[in-house]
């Protein structure tokens, strides 16, 4: 099974990976909305990163109480289901399942051709 990776150490923190991540999937240029989440910051003069990334464990599938989110050789969250009680952001280690307008939204890895990965310049991004 395929999951996005990140390699810290040719990021360069341009964020063009969220903002095109919320361009595809909401249809606006706001990295806040983006489903992929590579937190970048200056610490100290150097770049420091935090990656959010589903590592496939399934835990959020088990805690949905709806059956609204499959695992297949991709997360998948069914929003005529989703009832947004946010079971599957408390459960998720990777804090990658975010709530907002009373749903999960979660990285698909754009169906398996993940859009972020295309775009990143570094090529910090990989899907393997």
């Amino acid at each position: 099974m395929k999951r996005l990776k990140f390699k810290k150490e040719k990021c360069i923190g341009c964020q063009l990976c969220a903002q095109v991540c919320s361009a595809m999937k909401e249809g606006e240029y706001i990295p806040s909305k983006a489903r992929i989440a590579i937190e970048t910051c200056y610490e100290d003069g150097n770049l420091k990163y935090m990656d959010h990334f589903c590592i496939l464990c399934g835990m959020c599938v088990k805690a949905c109480p709806v059956d609204a989110i499959k695992l297949g050789d991709y997360i998948e969250v069914d929003m005529d289901k989703c009832i947004g009680c946010g079971a599957c952001a408390d459960k998720c280690p990777k804090h990658v399942v975010k709530i907002r307008d009373e749903k999960a939204y979660i990285c698909d890895t754009c169906k398996g051709d993940p859009t972020c990965v295309k775009t990143c310049p570094q090529n910090a991004l990989t899907f393997e």
